[in-house]
């Protein structure tokens, strides 16, 4: 089963109560933002409600049949929606899709095949397109008996209203700033756990994640190539050919917020209240140099290329109109 963080400990505990009193609802919606471990507790979950031999502590055994089943992955009552991945180009869709819940209704029709609960696990429930949302709509309003569904949402907003007015909602907040550091340090010893947390808007797992990537040298460097392309010692197409070959264009993302906080810092005079706290020395130098009205323009720019950017075809086309702009050069 997946690891249980320490920050889950409430949440965990008031599902387990619930369903010792018989009051768990027949859908649930776990939201928090990325990095906090939602998932995880809808893994929890399902493992608790299929386990057969609960203990008093309503805690998974972990060596029933039920509980060896789910950590093999092969229960047959444990049902899992997601985006799915292509076989040939190994690529992630973008939505889940109607086909999918409709496949998901139909194996909810049945009986269960170990006389307990069904358990669904939808994530990210906001990837749902719409005819896909309104299937499970269908789903929600009509349950079978003990069925569970568990959707896990990021952006809850996202998602319709009556998807969201059907579903009892969970909210995973961000953990405590120590706890949360002391758990970063034990993963990854020697890390500067407070700056990726707070790079990571103080998720554990997001901060966990950019820790192990490395990015605070990319970051770095990746900002001083914005300097060089202003000072025009280097040429904004050669760093277009290298940050449109990214398919989740993560420089492109990073400039996205290097400019808010240089406008943080514009209209603040100071960097106190920037997210960029490992590059705040450059950021302040930099924000000396560039006027306000333009750095409002090109986020506008960035803000717009980034909603339509999984349509486009030539993103290095696209990279280079956004360091063009950037480079004073259009």
């Amino acid at each position: 089963m997946t690891e249980l963080y320490p920050w889950l400990t409430d949440s965990r505990a008031a599902l387990a109560v619930r369903l010792e009193r018989g009051d768990l609802p027949h859908a649930l919606l776990i939201t928090g933002q990325p990095g906090v471990g939602k998932l995880a507790l809808a893994e929890y979950l399902a493992a608790l409600l299929l386990c057969e031999q609960r203990s008093t502590e309503q805690a998974p055994c972990g060596v029933c049949p039920g509980c060896r089943m789910v950590a093999a992955g092969t229960h047959p009552d444990r049902l899992t929606v997601t985006l799915e991945v292509d076989e040939k180009t190994g690529k992630q869709a973008a939505t889940i899709k109607v086909d999918q819940v409709r496949w998901l209704a139909e194996r909810l029709s049945l009986s269960s095949h170990r006389t307990g609960y069904k358990v669904v696990v939808l994530f990210p429930a906001e990837a749902m397109n719409s005819n896909a949302a309104n299937s499970l709509l269908k789903t929600l309003e009509e349950p079978t008996d003990k069925t569970v569904l568990v959707l896990v949402c990021a952006s809850p907003a996202q998602l319709p209203a009556t998807i969201r007015s059907r579903c009892q909602q969970v909210r995973i907040p961000v953990p405590d700033a120590t706890l949360a550091a002391d758990w970063l340090a034990q993963q990854r010893p020697g890390v500067e756990a407070g700056q990726y947390l707070q790079l990571a808007g103080g998720a554990p797992l997001a901060a966990l994640q950019l820790a192990e990537a490395g990015v605070a040298n990319d970051r770095r460097q990746q900002l001083r190539s914005l300097v060089e392309m202003l000072e025009g010692r280097l040429d904004p197409l050669v760093v277009a050919a290298q940050w449109g070959r990214d398919e989740q264009l993560q420089a492109v993302h990073w400039l996205q917020g290097w400019l808010m906080d240089l406008v943080r810092i514009r209209l603040s005079g100071n960097s106190a209240a920037i997210r960029s706290v490992d590059l705040a020395d450059v950021l302040q130098r930099l924000a000396g140099r560039l006027d306000a009205r333009d750095l409002f323009r090109q986020l506008e720019q960035i803000n717009r290329v980034l909603r339509v950017a999984d349509g486009v075809l030539n993103r290095q086309l696209m990279v280079e109109e956004i360091l063009l702009a950037w480079a004073g050069r259009k």
